[in-house]
C-alpha cells in the first residue's frame, strides 16, 4: 500500500521518530537486579515480555511502588510504544528491535534498561507507527544500523530517535491499520484452528493406539 517504508520510493512525507514523539527514553534496572522483584506491585516489563505487536505477560515480574517512583521517567502510559534495545540477531525470534504497544493504565507499569519507551505526540497514530516499526523492511533496517558483536547487538538511543517514519494522509493510515488488524485476527484464527486440530489428532491417536 505504501511501498517500501524505509526506501520510501513513493515519496511520502517522512520525519524522524524524535519529531513525532514527546518522549523517547529507556528504562533502568534497579541496583540488585532480581532482588527488587516482589510477588505483587507495579508491573516491570523486560525484553522477554515484548514481542512483535504483542506483550507476553506469562513471566511478568513486579517491583515495589517506591522503586517505581524512583523510575518515574520510564513509567508507562496508555499507548506508549515499547522497543527492545538489545538481542541476538541470528535467531528466528530475534529479541532485537521487537515492538509492541502498551494498552494498560497510566503509571501502572515500568521498564528495565533493555527496553525503549516511545511516547508519541497528540495526533500521531501509535498503531500506524507500530506497523512501520514491525515491518520486514524495518527488520532489515534495524540490523543495518545496530551496533555490537557478531551475534548480539544493540540499538542506540540515537538510532531510535532518527528512525524514519513515513506519514501518508491520516485516513490512509487508519485504513491501513484496520486492514492489518483484520489480517492479524485471521492469522490468529488459523493458528487456533491448527492447535485444535493437533489436539484432536493426539486424542484420536490415543483412542485408537493408546
Amino acid at each position: 500500500m505504501f511501498g517500501n517504508v524505509v526506501l520510501n520510493e513513493k515519496c511520502w512525507d517522512v520525519k524522524p521518530l524524535l519529531k513525532l514523539s514527546s518522549l523517547i527514553t529507556n528504562g533502568n534496572t534497579p541496583a540488585g537486579g532480581s532482588e527488587n522483584y516482589v510477588s505483587t506491585g507495579v508491573m516491570f516489563l523486560r525484553s522477554q515480555n515484548i514481542w512483535r505487536k504483542r506483550l507476553d505477560l506469562k513471566d511478568i515480574v513486579f517491583i515495589e511502588e517506591k522503586t517505581h517512583e524512583k523510575m518515574k521517567r520510564s513509567s508507562l502510559r496508555n499507548k506508549d510504544i515499547l522497543i527492545t534495545k538489545t538481542g541476538r540477531i541470528n535467531t528466528e525470534n530475534s529479541s532485537l528491535g521487537r515492538a509492541a504497544i502498551f494498552y494498560g493504565k497510566n503509571d501502572s507499569a515500568n521498564i528495565n534498561g533493555h527496553v525503549y519507551l516511545v511516547r508519541l505526540k497528540e495526533g500521531v497514530l501509535p498503531e500506524f507507527v507500530l506497523e512501520i516499526l514491525t515491518s520486514e523492511e524495518y527488520r532489515d533496517y534495524i540490523r543495518k544500523v545496530c551496533v555490537g558483536g557478531i551475534d548480539k547487538r544493540q540499538i542506540n538511543l540515537e538510532h531510535v530517535e532518527q528512525f524514519p517514519i513515513i506519514l501518508p494522509p491520516i485516513d490512509l493510515q487508519n485504513e491501513f491499520v484496520c486492514f492489518m488488524t483484520q489480517i492479524d485476527k485471521s492469522k490468529l484464527a488459523v493458528q487456533k484452528s491448527i492447535e485444535q486440530l493437533e489436539i484432536l489428532k493426539k486424542s484420536l491417536m490415543q483412542e485408537y493406539f493408546g
